[in-house]
This record gives structure tokens, sequence and C-alpha cells, in this order.
């Protein structure tokens, strides 16, 4: 795996727990940890008469996050996010949100650099002149798993049923999916050190999102700063993975200049 395979396999982890998890948060009133809002979405929009278009909105997050997270249906899912990212940053423009659209803008350019990574194989949708159109697409020689992935979608989509019903097992659930997203990850393929290291701390990030929110109450402190170690420690541990390829890429070009 290259480090660009890498980061676009982040940038897929990323966007596709943001989304399942954004989607898990409305439909369980707020409950579900999460990174994005509205939290009470369904709520707010009830009182117009869009009870349904929200429950719509929240299941579409996360069955178009979960198929980004399955790996082999990945691209349909991006494919999906795009106008869900353009929708969201044009309502957080409309509604003067401080600070809020730049944030969203981070997340869509996320979204199509992660369509691009495919480009020799989407770029007939541009230029249908192309007859040229490489397939398996390149995160599906990557990830070849077919059933697996099938699981995690399938454990989001209880998951959102459960979600009206019972908070701590739709919790336990989504920790499942999350943890056969990257085991089916680990499955397929071998990383060097660092990379595994950043992977595994996305993951630890994740699980402390989902859980501290509904531990917190049952613990003598506060434990919300906890949730900033593993980020961080996933923020420092990618910049020394960048640091490792560019010094091995610059030493890399000097060895073969001398020669």
């Amino acid at each position: 795996m290259t480090f660009k395979d890498f980061n676009a396999l982040l940038i897929r982890l990323f966007l596709g727990y943001l989304f399942t998890s954004s989607g898990l948060c409305k439909l369980t009133e707020g409950h579900f940890g999460q990174l994005i809002g509205p939290p009470l979405l369904i709520q707010q929009l009830t009182p117009h008469g869009l009870r349904t278009f929200g429950f719509f909105i929240a299941i579409s997050q996360v069955m178009a996050g979960a198929l980004v997270l399955s790996q082999r249906y990945s691209v349909l899912g991006l494919i999906m996010l795009i106008p869900m990212n353009l929708g969201i940053l044009m309502v957080t423009i409309s509604q003067n949100w401080t600070g809020t659209p730049y944030v969203d803008a981070v997340f869509t350019t996320l979204n199509i650099l992660a369509l691009l990574y495919e480009w020799n194989t989407l770029k007939f949708l541009l230029f249908p002149e192309q007859t040229s159109i490489e397939l398996p697409l390149r995160v599906n020689k990557l990830f070849p798993d077919t059933k697996l992935p099938l699981v995690i979608i399938g454990i989001f989509g209880i998951s959102c049923v459960l979600s009206r019903y019972q908070i701590i097992s739709t919790s336990g659930l989504a920790t499942v999916a999350y943890a056969l997203t990257f085991y089916h990850v680990f499955k397929s393929q071998r990383f060097p050190l660092l990379y595994r290291l950043v992977i595994i701390l996305a993951l630890v990030s994740i699980l402390a999102v989902t859980w501290i929110g509904l531990l917190h109450k049952s613990m003598p402190f506060n434990p919300f700063f906890l949730i900033a170690i593993p980020i961080i420690g996933t923020a420092l541990a990618y910049f020394s993975t960048l640091g490792w390829v560019l010094f091995f890429k610059k030493n890399s070009f000097k060895t073969t200049e001398g020669i």
C-alpha cells in the first residue's frame, strides 16, 4: 500500500465515521457520540411537519457512511455524500454560522479528493468519449472481500432501527460495526508500524467519542478531556508517518542521484 493509498483510506474511514455517527446521533436524539450536528434535527423539524424528512436525512447519513466504511462499496457512498456535504455547506452559509462553513468546506474537499483517487475509473462521467475505464476500482483491488463489507452495512442498518428503542444497545452495535471495519482493513492489508499505529489510534478515538458521552455520569470526574488524548495521538502519529515518508523519499532521491 502506497502512502497515497493510505491517505485515501484515512479519508474514507474519517468520512464514514463522521456520517454514521452523525446520523445515529440524530436518531437517538443527541445521545450517540459524534463530531457534527445538529443532534436534535428530527425534533427541530417536527413542528414544521418535516419529521419524516428528518428521519430520511439521518438514515441516509448512516447508510452512506456505512457504504464508505465498507471499503468495497465506498465509491457509491462517496458519491451519495457529495450532495449531502454540499447541502450542509449551503445551509451553514445561508444561516451565517460562524466558522462552520469552513469546517464543512474541508469535509466536502475530502469527499472530492476521495473520489478523485478513483479518477481512472470515474473520469468517463466527465469525459464520456473515453473508452477505457479502469476496473476494478483501486479500493476493490486493495479490499477484495465481499462478505464482511455487507455484514458491516447490515449492522449499521440494524442500528438505525434499534436507535429508536435502546441507546446503549445502539452504541454497542455500532461499536461492533466500527471494530469490524478496522478488522477488515487489517485483514486485507499489511501495514508498516507507523501506519498501523495511526489506524489503531483512529479506532480508539472513534470508540472514545462514542462512549464517553454515555459513561460520563457514572465517573467521578469529567472524562471529556480524555477524548483529546487519542485524537491528538492520531494526529501526531500521522505527521510522524508523513515525516518518515518524506525523509525516505528524500534519501532515495539522493541515492539515485549519486548513482
